[in-house]
């Protein structure tokens, strides 16, 4: 039996990694067919800072878990944390700015379930994502890239007209 040479292990390790963006698609969750997408405006914020300036305390292990969209009408509306709005509690610098999620409302609730975020800079629409240059891999949440390990950069360009 003959060895694999180690350059052939190296050019299939290289061709695995470039097809890893196929095999892992962006995680982006499929909204279901009845319910009608929306566009919210306003802030993202922990729960907890919302109810501190209304002088009540929450739980510390609450607090962590609650995400709440402050609207630019003063609605308030609490985020499901999964794959779409996952990014308000891996980075801070998220927090308290100007957004724009495209959302449904979760039944009669004032949940909504996030399928894809914006932010605002300088009053302009910008796409906000993660992504590694080494495997040209785009992710929707703050982590280290799954095919090389390396760290995923923060990227918020501008949204063409």
């Amino acid at each position: 039996m003959t060895a694999v040479p180690r350059y052939r292990l190296g050019i299939c390790s290289a061709l695995a990694c470039t097809l890893l963006p196929v095999w892992f698609a962006p995680a982006q969750p499929k909204p279901a067919a009845a319910e009608k997408m929306q566009f919210y405006k306003g802030k993202v914020l922990p729960l907890a800072d919302l109810l501190d300036k209304q002088g009540v305390k929450m739980d510390k292990e609450a607090a962590a878990q609650l995400m709440v969209l402050v609207g630019d009408d003063g609605k308030v509306y609490s985020l499901v944390k999964d794959d779409g709005a996952r990014m308000f509690w891996k980075d801070a610098q998220l927090l308290n700015r100007p957004m724009r999620l495209t959302a449904r409302p979760i039944g009669a609730t004032n949940f909504l379930q996030v399928f894809q975020v914006h932010s605002y800079l300088k009053g302009e629409l910008h796409e906000v994502y993660y992504w590694c240059d080494i495997c040209i891999i785009k992710r929707f949440e703050k982590r280290d890239c799954e095919c090389c390990g390396a760290p995923m950069e923060f990227r918020e360009p501008p949204v063409q007209p």
